[in-house]
């Protein structure tokens, strides 16, 4: 059997629409297939948080403290907490082994007795999604090496709310981990 340019065009025209065409794909343009969906939750039990609620974390935590020197430890610690804070809000399961990279020494948060991040609180929350920090407050040193504050999270598809209290502590080298 005797095949040519023809024949072999029009072979490949059925298939291409399936799997391609190996002979026509140099004339085609390149389409690279859509990206595959985020997941909606992550093997370690985190939903996928949005831009607006990372901008929402920034700006909750340059939002004024109580006084200069509370300012300059949360300038000096912002980094640590807003990455907490992302971490924290978008737990869907009882896993706070997650927020261990942010752990004090001999602090480690609990991989099966957690008691849940701030939608663990929240009845009607949405758990595929991250819930937003409506603000952080109660800003407070309690010694020199010690800050202490609240944060106040919110459900996107409700008004619930959870308040947790946290604590980060100065490390020898300079950093700041959490304690609660």
């Amino acid at each position: 059997m005797k095949f040519g340019l023809r024949t072999a065009a029009l072979a490949c025209t059925a298939p291409l629409a399936l799997a391609g065409c190996s002979y026509l794909a140099p004339l085609l343009p390149n389409h690279a297939p859509p990206p595959a969906p985020p997941p909606v939750v992550s093997p370690s039990g985190l939903a996928p948080i949005t831009e607006e609620q990372v901008e929402r974390i920034r700006e909750a935590i340059v939002t004024k403290p109580p006084s200069p020197a509370v300012a300059k430890v949360v300038r000096s610690a912002a980094p640590t907490i807003e990455s907490f804070v992302r971490t924290e809000g978008c737990i869907t399961a009882r896993n706070g082994a997650v927020l261990n990279p942010f752990a004090a020494p001999g602090r480690l948060f609990d991989n099966t007795g957690f008691q849940g991040g701030p939608m663990a609180e929240m009845q009607y929350h949405d758990k595929t999604a991250c819930v937003t920090v409506k603000r952080i407050q109660n800003w407070k040193m309690v010694s020199p090496k010690l800050l202490r504050f609240d944060v106040v999270y919110v459900g996107d598809d409700g008004e619930e709310r959870s308040v947790r209290r946290h604590e980060l502590m100065r490390q020898p080298k300079g950093g700041w981990l959490f304690t609660r």
